[in-house]
């Protein structure tokens, strides 16, 4: 019930103490069930129902009038546990205090009191069940409209974006992608879905990038970014930018793994343009001042190595630029830059420029490779350049350096062969010498 009804309105006449009784009864058990009413609407509707039960109790009324009764207190929302039982209990104890009516006509009205009630509950539950049901079907169909609607958007968003979108399952096999990343291998969808991941593989792949992909399927982490190479079907490569994320299914289940893709080739290849013209020299291409300094200072960080460095000056160079002109000049120094770098072919061995018709060899590791290097760069001078039509003899000037890194620095080592270029200069040009560091 809505609040307990004692302490109502005072009734009067004959069915007052069946009212009082009856409110009571029932506001003992009100806690059972919720009735939609105000307390005063509902002693109203208990005494208009007392009232009508005593005068058919009184007037040998049919015992359909008693049913009614009972169905419209059902009607009126009275469904707890003991509400009924209450009513028969108050009932029968005022046919028997009020009335004097035989045993068989008191279990006749209370009976059809029941009946009442009871057919009236029976089909209020029977539509209450079917509203649950109508609002549980109503709901499923809601849910599922939803869902197609969400499955749309994401079919539509899948194979419309320009990123390169793709589904596999947890042993490998490709089970969609959409056209970005297709087109973006040279492939259809459907010929994208015939192939594995594993034949994606790429020599410039980074080492670790299978293994981080392994634990995205055990399920070790949740998502891995990195950069990738992707063979295109022409045979060129594809550098892309990938997002490979897992799926779980309801129980939590490794169950897919889904990968974006951004083609970044573009943007790599002007990236390896920047980086090659900040450690090269733009007229040869060889290493320029910063990459060689670079890995000289690499070199040093193992003490026990042996560095060796060569270090070369073209001879006159300066009288061919005021003769022939930079042009010239300049293509005298690309074709001894190509004869310098095939001097050196040794593992970790850089030719560098470093000045205007200055240059110097790495040898890292130094043995007699230095050496080697210097008898290599005399006999490549030994021959004339043919530059623009002139037959130019040009001859270089080697100065040799070498210590152990422990016993040196960097710049010392560098000084030392400067220096030793310099002797060799003096002593007659196309010369070699000898010096040591520290």
């Amino acid at each position: 019930m809505a609040s307990d009804p004692g302490g109502g309105p005072e009734q009067g006449g004959p069915h007052a103490e069946l009212v009082d009784q009856w409110v009571a009864a029932l506001a003992s058990g009100a806690r059972d069930h919720v009735v939609p009413m105000s307390r005063d609407e509902t002693i109203a509707l208990l005494a208009r129902l007392a009232e009508r039960v005593d005068a058919a109790a009184r007037n040998g009324e049919s015992a359909d009038r008693v049913a009614e009764l009972g169905a419209e207190l059902a009607r009126a929302h009275f469904v707890g546990d003991e509400v009924l039982g209450r009513s028969i209990t108050v009932l029968d104890a005022h046919f028997t205090r009020e009335h004097t009516i035989a045993a068989e006509r008191a279990a006749e009205l209370l009976g059809a009191f029941t009946t009442g009630y009871v057919r009236a509950f029976r089909r209020w539950l029977l539509a209450e069940q079917e509203s649950v049901r109508a609002a549980e079907m109503t709901a499923r169909l809601h849910m599922q409209e939803q869902l197609r609607a969400s499955e749309a958007r994401f079919r539509a968003v899948f194979a419309q974006a320009g990123i390169g979108t793709g589904l596999s399952d947890m042993t490998g096999r490709i089970i969609e992608v959409n056209a970005a990343f297709a087109n973006m291998l040279g492939y259809s969808p459907a010929e994208m879905c015939a192939i594995e991941v594993t034949d994606l593989t790429h020599p410039d792949d980074d080492p670790n990038m299978w293994p981080l992909y392994a634990s995205v399927l055990r399920g070790d982490v949740e998502n891995v970014q990195l950069e990738k190479a992707y063979p295109h079907r022409d045979g060129h490569t594809v550098w892309t930018n990938i997002n490979v994320s897992l799926i779980r299914d309801d129980r939590g289940d490794p169950r897919y793994t889904l990968i974006l893709v951004e083609d970044i080739s573009e943007r790599r290849a002007l990236r390896e343009r920047l980086h090659f013209r900040a450690h090269h020299d733009q007229l040869t291409g060889l290493a320029n001042r910063t990459r060689f300094f670079d890995a000289l200072t690499a070199a040093f960080t193992d003490p026990d190595s042996r560095i060796g460095l060569c270090y070369i000056d073209l001879d006159h160079f300066k009288a061919v630029n005021d003769t022939f002109g930079h042009a010239v000049g300049d293509e005298l120094l690309l074709q001894a830059a190509a004869r310098l770098d095939a001097c050196a072919d040794g593992f970790g061995q850089l030719v560098a420029r470093i000045g205007g018709d200055e240059f110097v060899v790495l040898v890292p590791n130094s043995t007699a490779d230095v050496d080697d290097i210097a008898r290599r760069v005399r006999r490549a001078f030994t021959h004339p350049f043919e530059v623009q039509g002139h037959h130019l003899t040009v001859t270089a000037s080697v100065g040799i350096a070498e210590e152990y890194a422990a016993h040196t620095t960097a710049d010392d080592l560098l000084q030392a062969a400067d220096y030793s270029m310099y002797w060799a200069k003096a002593a007659g040009r196309g010369r070699r010498t000898d010096t040591a560091a520290g």
